[in-house]
C-alpha cells in the first residue's frame, strides 16, 4: 500500500514538473481556520489535477491593491486573484481582469443572486469576477452594560435610528474617570453609507449616457446629518471615528469604552476567543422599515496576462462550488453567496449568533455606489469633508457644497463626467 501511495506521489510530481501547468493564486484569506481550509482545498485540487498545479501567493487586504496594480502595470501578475467583488469592475475597465462570461456556467448564474453578480460587472454587462463569500455588517453590543441599564431589544434585535440614539444616550457616561461612549461607528466601516442607503439617499448619480455626477440628495443629507449628530450634537459617539484602528476599537469595546461598535460579522471570532468573561451580542437598525445591511462580497477572477485562462477558471469553479465555498466561509466567520451553500445549517445555528447574522443577510446589499473610482472619491473628497465637520472646521451645509463641487472636479479628472 505504501509503495502504491509513493508511486502515485512521484508520478504526480513528475507530471506536474515536466508536463503540467502551474497557476499562481493570489489569496487574501487571513483568518487561521479559513487559511487552513484554503490550503486543504488547493492540496486536494493539486492531488487530483497533476497536470494543473496551483501555487498560493498569500497577500494582505492592506497591500493588495498596490501589489496587483504593480504586477499588472508590469504586464504580469497572478493567474487567479482574490479581492472585493466590486474591484473586479475597476480592474476590468482598466484592462487587467479577463471577462469571464464565456466560462460562467448556468449553475453559477442560477445559484448566485443577480444583485451579487452586479458587483463584479461593468456597465456593459461584462463579468470579471465570480463572487463566493460575503459578510453582514452588525452592531456588537456589551450585554452586561445593556443589562445594567435595563435596555431590552426586540426579538429580531433590530431597532430604529431613534431607538439607537436613545440607547446610546442612556449608556453614555463621559463625566467620570472611566468614560463610556454609547456607540462607535468608524468612518472606515462606512456606517454612514448604510444610513444613506436605508434612507433611500444618493450621492453619486449616473445618467443614461454613463456619465457620473456628485449630488447629495435631501435623503442622503438627512442620513449624514444623523451620523454627524451622534458626535457633535448628542455627544454619544467620539471623534475617534476618524482614525481609530482595529486593535484600539476592540480594546475599547472590551474595556467598556464603547458600549456598541459597528463591524463585520466575522469579528465574532475575535470576541469568541476572549472567553466567557465578556458577554457580547449583535443588533441592527432600520429606517421606516428599510433594514438594508451592508455586505461586501468577495470574488475570484483571472488576469488578462494569464496564459492558461480555461484551466484557471476550472480551479475557480472548484474553489467556489457549493461545498468548498460553504466550508471556507464558515471557517472565515462569513457567509457563502451560493444559495445552495447557505442551506447548510451551520449558518443559521444559534451558537455564536449565526442565526441573527443569517436573518439580516436577507437585506444585505453593497451600500457603496458602483462607480469606478469610488474609493478615490470617498477618501479624497467625501470622508475628508466629513472629518472637517466632525472637527468643527466646516459646517454641514458647506461640506455638502464642497462634496459636490470638489467631487465633480475629481470626476472630470477621472474621465467620469
Amino acid at each position: 500500500m505504501k509503495k502504491t501511495i509513493m508511486f502515485t506521489f512521484f508520478i504526480t510530481f513528475f507530471v506536474s514538473i515536466f508536463f503540467g501547468i502551474n497557476l499562481k493564486f493570489y489569496c487574501l484569506t487571513w483568518q487561521p481556520q479559513a487559511a487552513n481550509k484554503v490550503w486543504d482545498i488547493v492540496d486536494e485540487w493539486n492531488f487530483t489535477h497533476p497536470d494543473i498545479q496551483v501555487e498560493i501567493i498569500w497577500g494582505t487586504w492592506e497591500s493588495s491593491d498596490q501589489y496587483l496594480l504593480t504586477s499588472f502595470d508590469g504586464g504580469e501578475g497572478p493567474d487567479i486573484f482574490h479581492t472585493d467583488a466590486e474591484k473586479f469592475r475597476e480592474y476590468g475597465v482598466m484592462g487587467y481582469a479577463e471577462p469571464l462570461d464565456r466560462f460562467i456556467t448556468e449553475d453559477m448564474i442560477n445559484d448566485i443572486p443577480a444583485n451579487v453578480w452586479e458587483n463584479s460587472k461593468d456597465f456593459q454587462g461584462n463579468t470579471y469576477g465570480v463572487p463566493w463569500c460575503q459578510e453582514s455588517q452588525v452592531i456588537f453590543f456589551n450585554k452586561t452594560l445593556f443589562e445594567e441599564h435595563n435596555i431590552e431589544l426586540p426579538e429580531d434585535r433590530i431597532v430604529t435610528w431613534e431607538k439607537l440614539l436613545e440607547i446610546a444616550n442612556e449608556i453614555t457616561d463621559i463625566e467620570g474617570d472611566k468614560k463610556t461612549w454609547g456607540l462607535l461607528a468608524p468612518l472606515m466601516e462606512r456606517f454612514e453609507w448604510t444610513l444613506i442607503k436605508q434612507n433611500n439617499g444618493k450621492v453619486l448619480h449616473q445618467d443614461e449616457r454613463g456619465r457620473w455626477e456628485v449630488k447629495v440628495t435631501d435623503e442622503a443629507k438627512e442620513a449624514i446629518s444623523f451620523y454627524i449628530s451622534l458626535i457633535n450634537k448628542h455627544k454619544v459617539m467620539p471623534a475617534d471615528v476618524i482614525s481609530i484602528d482595529y486593535t484600539s476599537l476592540m480594546q475599547g469595546f472590551l474595556n467598556e469604552k464603547y458600549a456598541m461598535v459597528t463591524f463585520g460579522c466575522w469579528n465574532r471570532r475575535f470576541l469568541n476567543q476572549m472567553g466567557s468573561d465578556f458577554e457580547w451580542g449583535m443588533m441592527w437598525i432600520k429606517k421606516n422599515g428599510n433594514k438594508t445591511n451592508a455586505s461586501d462580497p468577495q470574488a475570484l477572477g483571472i488576469s488578462v496576462f494569464s496564459n492558461h485562462k480555461e484551466e484557471a477558471f476550472e480551479f475557480i469553479k472548484y474553489f467556489t462550488n457549493k461545498e468548498n465555498s460553504a466550508d471556507i466561509s464558515y471557517a472565515d466567520w462569513l457567509f457563502p453567496v451560493r444559495e445552495s451553500a447557505l442551506e447548510d445549517q451551520r449558518f443559521s445555528a444559534e451558537e455564536n449568533e449565526w442565526n441573527y447574522a443569517y436573518e439580516w443577510l436577507k437585506n444585505a446589499k453593497n451600500v457603496k455606489p458602483g462607480m469606478p473610482g469610488f474609493y478615490t472619491f470617498e477618501w479624497k473628497v467625501f470622508v475628508s469633508m466629513l472629518e472637517k465637520v466632525i472637527l468643527g472646521d466646516l459646517t454641514l451645509d458647506k461640506a455638502y457644497e464642497k462634496i459636490e463641487a470638489d467631487g465633480n472636479v475629481l470626476l472630470r479628472k477621472l474621465g467620469l463626467r
